[in-house]
């Protein structure tokens, strides 16, 4: 036993001194890219040493996963000492606008994903005799039984969709329920397919699982549809799930029915998860295809209160999926936060028959995106397409005028605030507008950004 031990630490030590040299030989990569101008990431190198790792584990017998560790902690190294810069805090844009606002600064907020709608009033009535009859303990991690039950209906309503008990959970906002969909199925050292742009919490989360974000990049001349071939080209041997978020943050694209199916088809056949975030499901001017429509062998459905019934605050999401994962989804709040709070869950049931509430919401979006695409077309200096869903607009200076980043600097001294497109992917032209405030506001809003680019 003595012996072995002995030669594990030497084989050990052996492993820390030829990745040490490692770094040395990064270095001087580093170096000699500085020299010549070069990009400080390549990922066909990354892809190239993914599928040497997998076929060396095959060899000696490691599991995959172990080895896709050990290779992203040696490619993290790498970027360490080459300095490679890290990305940017998200949406610093936000944080400025608040400390404008703290300073007494009266600005147009056309930054903030959240809707200025009032909760429907049963909602509010439900939590509040939820708090006077003491439902203020512990639940269960995956939610009352009771709201469970509520959303079964609610799906099968909505989508003729039957699930199980087992097969729902409730969480802690959508934003946790992505969180806990991503690390339910991605380990350390694989990757995810994600079209952009998107939504910049997909990329963070990965990141912070030290997984690898696999960009499809969608533009505004295809209508902010990406194509299936280009989906199934950024599959890598490590990926092991696809996003798809529609209506979509920030554009509004609904993709089409076929599209979504033969995604879906596609993650079947390369044995895939399909993650498909539907918190925009409601808001919608056209048919928007749903997960629960198609079922994949592998899917996780994530949505949340915030957006369809105006309940931003009150943090309350949910998973779909197999009994498996949403185990794993519930492991993860018991573990994160306990449980959603009792009297809200209450509320969150009441909330599921607010038809009336929601189709109000719905239509006055509607009037919205109207509005704001009538003032963004009388802009000379911009373009865009027209959102079939959603509650965002994302225009592009036209020309290369101007990036995103200085014209959101401009618009904050102008007093309105927007979210430059960089944060959702390689989109520097573009910005993202909010349609969370009154009609009145977004327009004056976007005249004084038409202002700007006159």
């Amino acid at each position: 036993m003595a012996e072995l031990r002995a030669q594990v630490a030497e084989v050990t030590m052996k492993i820390i001194e030829l990745a040490g040299r490692r770094n040395e030989l990064a270095k001087e990569i580093g170096a000699l890219k500085q020299l010549g101008s070069l990009p400080m990431e390549d990922e066909r190198v990354e892809d190239g040493l993914v599928v040497q790792v997998l076929e060396e584990c095959a060899r000696v017998d490691l599991d995959r996963r172990t080895g896709l560790k050990i290779l992203n902690a040696l490619i993290a190294e790498s970027k360490r000492v080459q300095g490679v810069p890290g990305r940017p805090p998200p949406l610093p844009i936000f944080s400025k606008a608040l400390e404008l606002q703290r300073r007494g600064v009266k600005l147009i907020r056309l930054d903030v994903g959240e809707p200025d709608f009032a909760p429907p009033p049963s909602v509010v009535e439900a939590c509040s005799e939820a708090l006077f009859a003491h439902k203020t303990h512990y639940t269960e991690s995956q939610g009352i039984p009771e709201l469970r039950e509520a959303l079964i209906g609610y799906l099968a309503r909505k989508h003729g969709f039957e699930a199980s008990d087992g097969e729902v959970t409730v969480t802690p906002s959508g934003r946790f329920a992505v969180y806990a969909a991503l690390a339910s199925v991605v380990g350390e050292g694989e990757s995810v397919v994600v079209p952009e742009p998107n939504w910049p919490a997909y990329r963070a989360t990965l990141d912070q699982l030290g997984a690898r974000t696999i960009p499809v990049h969608a533009d505004i001349e295809g209508g902010w549809s990406p194509s299936v071939a280009e989906i199934e080209e950024a599959i890598r041997p490590n990926t092991k799930a696809i996003v798809l978020s529609y209506p979509n943050n920030p554009t509004g694209c609904v993709v089409s029915k076929e599209l979504f199916r033969e995604a879906v088809e596609l993650a079947d056949s390369r044995d895939l998860t399909v993650i498909s975030d539907e918190i925009y499901n409601e808001y919608t001017s056209r048919p928007c295809p749903s997960v629960l429509d198609t079922i994949p062998k592998r899917f996780i459905l994530t949505s949340s209160f915030s957006k369809t019934w105006a309940m931003t605050g009150f943090r309350v999401g949910y998973a779909v999926s197999s009994k498996e994962i949403t185990s794993k989804v519930a492991r993860l709040s018991s573990l994160m936060f306990t449980s959603v709070p009792e009297f809200i869950q209450w509320g969150a049931i009441r909330a599921l028959d607010a038809d009336d509430d929601v189709k109000r919401n719905v239509a006055e979006m509607s009037r919205r995106v109207d509005a704001a695409c009538r003032e963004l077309d009388a802009v000379d200096g911009l373009e865009f397409v027209k959102p079939d869903g959603g509650m965002y607009v994302f225009p592009k200076i036209r020309g290369g005028r101007e990036s995103a980043e200085s014209l959101a600097q401009k618009a904050l001294d102008a007093g309105v605030s927007v979210v430059p497109g960089g944060h959702f992917g390689d989109y520097g032209e573009f910005f993202r507008i909010s349609l969370g405030q009154p009609e009145r506001t977004i327009v004056e809003g976007i005249r004084r950004m038409g202002g700007l680019l006159s």
